[in-house]
């Protein structure tokens, strides 16, 4: 009788072990390999639904800016919801693949309020001129996955195609606008005799000094001390700096006692205007002046104005504009590093209370857009300048807003889409 061979069977057993151990070993790697390429996929997937997201909300934000524009109080909203789909449209989703879609009487809501619900535009319950408020919503259903399918081979898998949406709410608020110079302009119908309405382009006349208890007499303008204060100190600071661009509110009481002495120097700093060995403030991109002599029109030099700026010209000198400052003309190289300091804004106030005596202040109105058109004769008289008139400052296309940014929104720039949400 053989004896069994021990050794061989115990080989045998081992290399039976070892092949179910390849199997389950394999089995385990293909599901794990499964699991990281879905998990890769999702993460590919989730990066492409970002995309679209970020896509959709670029195109919700045209709709909404450009709806947001037609918000007067007086345009139907259908104006309003056209300009908003057609901006909105001209953006495109899925890696820049389609159009953003939106829909009329659905994708467009409007409301009074942030906090009230929006209403499409045949059903809004608001009257037309409380309506303050736009809404453009986008999605876009059936995005399919690249790789998350993949988790549909595991136990339980079910990853179909997503959606994805986005949405922006826009209102009109006031643009930034420049900052303004220590003087009131009286509304017109406030003067004494009344006139009639200023018009754009118009040559506005200091008030005169009737050289009693520095009280006031006739003109269009005259000195305000914008920052509360009332001496000449105060008002120079103002010209020789940025001016006031932290602006009163509308009703706040400005003014200040007639005309002042010795702000000449800070008046004409701004026009590039010095004397040796004074340095008073930052100029404007250009200097030159317009008075009876230089501009025999008499009115409407801003054209003019904007193209002395792009090639920064000077100041004529006294002797061309046959005026005495005592100064002399900046380069044209100071002008080039100069900044924006002769479109100003200036409060318009009514002026009917300077003629009771002791009376010096007045409530703000509105504010006026300005043109700085002449330098002040030496000894520092308002008598000797005057102003262009360029509108209200919140009359859209206003020269004194600067590019249109939202500012506040009670502020005092023409009206800008601005997004809120």
């Amino acid at each position: 009788m053989m004896k069994p061979n021990t050794a061989g069977s115990r080989m045998r057993r081992r290399t039976a072990m070892r092949q179910r151990q390849q199997g389950a070993v394999a089995i385990v790697v293909a599901l794990a390999l499964v699991a990281m390429v879905g998990f890769l996929g999702l993460a590919l997937d989730l990066g492409k639904l970002y995309v679209a997201k970020s896509e959709l909300q670029n195109g919700a934000d045209a709709c909404a800016l450009a709806a947001a524009r037609d918000l007067t109080g007086a345009t139907p909203l259908a104006v309003s919801e056209a300009a908003g789909i057609t901006a909105g449209y001209r953006n495109l989703a899925l890696f820049q693949s389609e159009s953003v879609q939106f829909t009329a009487d659905s994708s467009v809501t409007y409301s009074d309020a942030l906090a009230n619900p929006f209403y499409p535009k045949n059903s809004v319950p608001y009257a037309l001129d409380t309506i303050k408020y736009v809404k453009c919503a986008a999605s876009r259903a059936g995005i399919a996955n690249w790789f998350a399918q993949v988790l549909n081979l595991l136990p339980g898998g079910s990853v179909g195609p997503s959606t994805v949406s986005s949405f922006a709410v826009a209102t009109v608020g006031a643009a930034q606008t420049a900052c303004a110079i220590p003087v009131f302009v009286c509304k017109p119908d406030t003067i004494s005799p009344p006139e009639p309405p200023y018009t754009v382009g118009q040559w506005l006349v200091s008030k005169l000094d009737a050289g009693n208890k520095g009280e006031y007499g006739g003109g269009n303008f005259g000195w305000a001390d914008l920052a509360g204060g009332s001496g000449t100190k105060s008002l120079a600071e103002q010209l020789k700096g940025s001016g006031q661009c932290n602006l009163p509110a509308l009703g706040t009481e400005i003014g200040t006692t007639g005309n002042k002495s010795s702000l000449a120097d800070e008046w004409n700093s701004r026009f590039g205007i010095v004397k040796a060995g004074k340095v008073a403030g930052v100029p404007d991109f250009t200097g030159h002046a317009y008075n009876d002599t230089t501009w025999p029109a008499k009115a409407n030099a801003y054209p003019d104005f904007t193209a002395r700026r792009k090639t920064f010209a000077p100041y004529q000198g006294d002797s061309i504009a046959m005026i005495d400052t005592k100064g002399s003309p900046s380069s044209t190289a100071a002008h080039q590093g100069g900044a924006d300091r002769r479109m100003v804004l200036a409060p318009v106030v009514d002026c009917s209370g300077f003629a009771v005596s002791g009376t010096h202040k007045a409530s703000v109105l509105e504010w006026a857009c300005l043109l700085m058109i002449e330098p002040m004769q030496w000894g520092g008289n308002i008598n000797s300048v005057r102003l262009e008139y360029r509108g209200v400052s919140s009359s859209m296309g206003s020269p004194c807003a600067t590019q249109g940014i939202p500012g506040l929104g009670s502020g005092p720039g023409p009206l800008v889409p601005v997004l809120v949400q």
